[in-house]
């Protein structure tokens, strides 16, 4: 296994991965991942109204609130992070997996891991730090990244 540390930083719109080939040491980007309708305002996502139900007792008719589009294209983007972050595993190219996002799109990346990459992340961060550059992402992690011990 290698001792290379991929450190993922991801909100709805854009993933991006840093490798560390030391605890101690700086972190280079290694890949990009962008999800364009992530930031695309909700009208534009959907082509209709949100369905309408009817209270099943009385006249009542509204909105059908489960027609967040948002939501779907996060748990859209947060699947195809999850295959990119198993794809490098599988390929060997990290033993440890740091993980930032926000908290709601964490939640959702934790649903698509698979064990076997879970079981590689020894830290996560419930922030957004997808914007930084790989100097400002440094000085936001511990100084010493956490390495496996599997």
């Amino acid at each position: 296994m290698t001792n290379t540390i991929w450190i993922a930083v991801a909100n709805r719109a854009t993933a991006r991965i840093f490798a560390a080939e030391s605890p101690l040491g700086a972190i280079d980007e290694v890949e990009t991942l962008v999800h364009p309708a992530g930031r695309a305002p909700e009208q534009s996502l959907v082509t209709d109204k949100p369905g309408r139900t009817y209270d099943r007792a009385g006249p009542g008719r509204h909105s059908d609130p489960d027609t967040v589009q948002h939501d779907h294209e996060a748990a859209t983007f947060a699947g195809e992070v999850a295959a990119c972050l198993a794809k490098g595993r599988e390929a060997d190219r990290y033993g440890t997996l740091v993980v930032a996002a926000p908290p709601a799109f964490l939640g959702e990346l934790r649903k698509h891991l698979d064990p076997q990459t879970q079981g590689l992340v020894t830290l996560e961060l419930d922030k957004d730090l997808a914007h930084l550059d790989a100097r400002e992402l440094r000085a936001h992690l511990p100084e010493r990244l956490v390495r496996s011990t599997h």
